[in-house]
């Protein structure tokens, strides 16, 4: 039995607080928790539910009538309409599937699930477009005749299969499996067209869009990754903070649903902005559906009630802007001529950043500001709810406690102008404050928006000082941190600050508040220390080396630096940056200077190219000089060799928790993939760049080293060590390409009451082994399925016979004879049960 699991980040939002807020919406109980809810393809009224009070029932929305069509013996996993509506089927974990029907709302028929003689729980089932298939997961895949009720045909598949989903041209079936693996079958030729990895665990949930230009999927690591169908490309990630267990598309493809702990998100599928995300579950939801006209989603899950939310009004997104906030304590007066001072304002210092931009070689480029249809500046006036003495301290947290439930702090940035007496903010010496929101995890992220809060009078609002302020404080809203290294850099606090640092507008470059078109994909960035921690106090020379690595492409890298006595604000500091425009790599940042102190908390910190904000600290100390570790050395054994990457092979794709020896998880991300694969090919000893065949390259498949070619081809070709990585690769796939078809001697042998049955093929070929006792009577038959060529020897990979006949019963001790079949290929071997 195969139960799923789910994770949940819980991050810690520092500096403020944003609130999300429940949406109205109309709420049904259902009984039990919600698995699984659809609707009817041709009544946008109707809907059907199933969970885990085991029954199946329909929702008459218009008539307000609900209908149980009746139960099955355990959780009902997935139900699907036939696309006339007229049918409806449901897989259940009692290992059944039931037919209903919908016009007369009665049981037709139920069906097992049976492969190898095991019954199958099952997870998920799906109508074919044309209606006259249909298909159940669980352990492996089936494809079932509506109209006979026959089984058509198996498809096989290694673990688990929780989410399986049609083209809408039928042409396709993708099936994601607890391996983490996603398979693209074409139904039309039966073969196999590409199969790739969707998640480090397991996938949960798979949704082609109905123009069968995107394929969406979901697994246990969280995010939502999304596949061009025309050449199974990987488009971008939307991130999530838990396990996304449901997708659906609107019906115009143009919106993607997505269920978590809580939340349900709507994302963009043009830009990957998360529109909205939609609260009033309790516990996990485990479902959702559009309606056929895109108006509605359905969703359900935990709390035992299916939520009908109207959409309509979250289907269109808004570049990330600049507002501006007017915010006048309850004894204080607005000035009259305000507007016209914040719009001045505003403009100046929009064309001070236009200037520096362009100085620097990014053309015009400055950010976007909440203008209204006659192209004015939008000014939101805010009444507080204290008196002015209230926010002369602390001023900052108080003013944003109170427009937190007002505006949407998460996307855009707020340039909070306050009426106060002072004519300072937190206290006389201090002309304003900028930020961002983070949440902390295991590298701590960046929310896009921020804020800069300033006074609405005085030195540091009139004239040119008012404008630098504003300027600066905007900086930090952006993600720009102080930087002392020239005074006339806007982010110091120098005497004539005027121009922006090449480092500041390079970052602006890429940042989503200067570029309306960016788009909002987010795949993970991993930064990794590569050098020791201890340093030789006061030595002429020390480096720290960083692997960063962002699928999306890493656009730069900055060192932040602890400030000193000398500074002139306490935090960190701009040491220097660096531009990398590269997916992975090694980054070098010279800190001799920094070696005088016996301790330094340094901060990494990247935007991509697509203006997401990641930053890791790292704690320093003086000490005495320690070797290095080679983390490209798995085992240890002081040399780096094919044994090292055949150990980086056999974990790829898991996740690697805590300190765990041997390590091959290499960059230490917290996930064995292709960059620990290149980072173990790029230390290989010269006598190992053409790996031979062996004992340990044979647990390689074929397919495998072609999918690891493919991901590696994916990553920019700027970095030596990816392209020695794909040639030593291409080499190593050529040394395990069997150059012909042989079936191999059962281990172990004599064997009691299993054996394995290894082969090679040399092509690709439909396989299966027929086992016949010594008079020739068949005992059991082994239909493999269509395999790509290469080596099966392992337990993994090799036929298994469990010692049974196809009745499921023990056979004697004696000899047996196991006769193998691939293509034209014939061969047969013998084989002794003793027991």
């Amino acid at each position: 039995m195969q139960n799923r699991s789910f994770f949940l980040i819980l991050f810690i939002l520092i500096i403020f607080p944003f609130a999300t807020y429940a949406q109205e919406h109309t709420i049904y109980t259902h009984g039990g928790s919600v698995e699984t809810v659809a609707y009817s393809p041709v009544n946008s009224s109707l809907i059907a539910s199933a969970g885990s009070d085991n029954t199946v029932k329909l929702w008459d929305l218009t008539n307000n009538v609900v209908t149980t069509l009746g139960s099955h013996r355990d959780k009902v996993n997935s139900v699907a309409f036939s696309p006339d509506g007229k049918k409806l089927v449901s897989g259940s974990d009692d290992f059944t599937l039931k037919i209903w029907d919908i016009t007369n709302k009665r049981h037709l028929s139920t069906l097992s699930h049976v492969t190898d003689f095991l019954r199958s729980q099952i997870k998920k089932v799906a109508f074919s477009p044309d209606g006259q298939k249909f298909v159940t997961a669980g352990r492996h895949i089936k494809i079932w005749d509506i109209h006979t009720l026959r089984e058509i045909m198996t498809i096989r598949h290694s673990g688990w299969i929780y989410a399986v989903a049609f083209s809408y041209d039928g042409k396709y079936l993708a099936i994601g499996n607890t391996g983490g693996q996603i398979k693209i079958r074409n139904l039309q030729n039966q073969q196999d067209v590409i199969e790739f990895r969707g998640d480090a665990d397991s996938i949960t949930a798979l949704q082609f869009s109905p123009d069968d230009q995107t394929l969406a999927s979901a697994g246990y690591n969280g995010g939502v990754k999304l596949w061009k169908v025309s050449n199974w490309e990987h488009i971008g990630t939307l991130p999530t903070n838990a396990t996304v267990t449901a997708l659906s598309f609107t019906p115009d493809s143009s919106t993607l649903a997505s269920t978590d702990y809580e939340t349900v998100i709507l994302w963009s599928i043009h830009s990957g902005e998360n529109l909205v995300t939609l609260i009033g579950h309790k516990g996990w939801v485990f479902t959702a559906a559009f309606s056929p006209d895109g108006k509605s989603l359905t969703t359900g899950g935990d709390d035992g009630t299916l939520r009908l939310w109207d959409v309509t009004q979250y289907q269109s997104s808004t570049s990330n802007l600049v507002r501006i906030i007017y915010f006048i304590p309850s004894d204080r007066t607005a000035q009259p001529d305000m507007w016209t001072k914040l719009d001045r304002l505003i403009r100046d210092v929009q064309d001070l950043y236009a200037d520096q931009m362009e100085a620097n070689g990014f053309g015009r480029k400055t950010f976007n500001v909440e203008t209204d249809e006659n192209e004015q500046t939008v000014v939101y006036r805010v009444d507080g709810i204290y008196r002015d003495i209230y926010y002369h301290s602390n001023t900052t947290h108080k003013i944003q406690n109170e427009i937190a439930p007002l505006f949407d702090l998460e996307k855009h940035v707020y340039l909070i102008v306050v009426e106060v007496s002072s004519q300072a903010i937190e206290h006389k010496d201090i002309c304003g404050v900028g930020g961002s929101n983070w949440f902390v995890g295991q590298h701590d992220r960046k929310v896009h928006g921020g804020y800069a809060v300033v006074p609405a009078s005085g030195d540091c609002f009139d004239d040119e000082v008012g404008e630098i302020v504003t300027a600066h404080e905007l900086g930090h809203a952006f993600g720009l941190e102080h930087d002392f290294r020239d005074d006339r850099y806007i982010m110091s606090y120098g005497r004539s600050p005027n121009q922006f640092s090449k480092c500041a507008t390079e970052w602006l470059s890429v940042s989503r508040f200067f570029n309306s078109d960016n788009v909002s994909f987010n795949d993970k960035t991993s930064i990794q220390m590569l050098t020791s921690d201890i340093y030789p106090p006061n030595t002429t020379e020390f480096n720290v080396l960083f692997q960063v690595t962002d699928f999306d492409g890493v656009h730069q890298v900055q060192l932040l630096v602890p400030t000193t006595d000398a500074d002139p604000a306490p935090g960190d500091k701009l040491h220097s940056c660096q531009l990398v425009n590269a997916q992975s790599t090694a980054v070098e940042f010279d800190i001799t200077s920094l070696t005088t102190f016996p301790t330094n908390t340094i901060v990494i910190q990247v935007i991509d190219v697509h203006g997401n904000i990641t930053r890791q600290g790292y704690a320093l100390r003086a000490g005495e000089s320690t070797a290095v570790e080679n983390r490209t050395d798995i085992n240890g054994d002081g040399t780096v060799d094919t044994t090292d990457l055949v150990l980086v092979a056999a974990h790829f794709g898991q996740t690697v928790i805590g300190d765990v020896n041997p390590n091959p998880d290499v960059n230490r991300d917290g996930v064995v993939d292709i960059i620990d694969l290149l980072l173990v090919i790029s230390e290989l000893n010269n006598g190992d760049a053409a790996p031979s065949i062996s004992y340990q390259t044979a647990s390689l498949s074929p397919d495998m080293i072609q999918q690891w070619i493919y991901q590696a081809r994916q990553l920019p070709i700027s970095d030596a060590y990816v392209e020695r990585g794909i040639e030593i690769l291409e080499q190593l796939l050529a040394s395990v390409l069997p150059t012909e078809t042989r079936l191999l001697d059962n281990y172990p042998n004599p064997f009691n009451p299993e054996t394995w049955i290894p082969y090679q093929l040399a092509t690709a070929s439909d396989v299966s082994i027929t086992i016949y006792d010594v008079r020739g009577n068949l005992i059991r038959r082994l239909d493999l399925g269509h395999q790509p060529a290469g080596t099966y020897f392992g337990r993994g990979s090799a036929a298994y016979w469990d010692g049974r006949n196809d009745r499921g019963e023990s056979v004697a001790s004696g000899v047996y004879f196991y006769m193998f079949s691939a293509g034209d290929f014939i061969g047969t071997r013998r084989m002794l049960l003793r027991k």
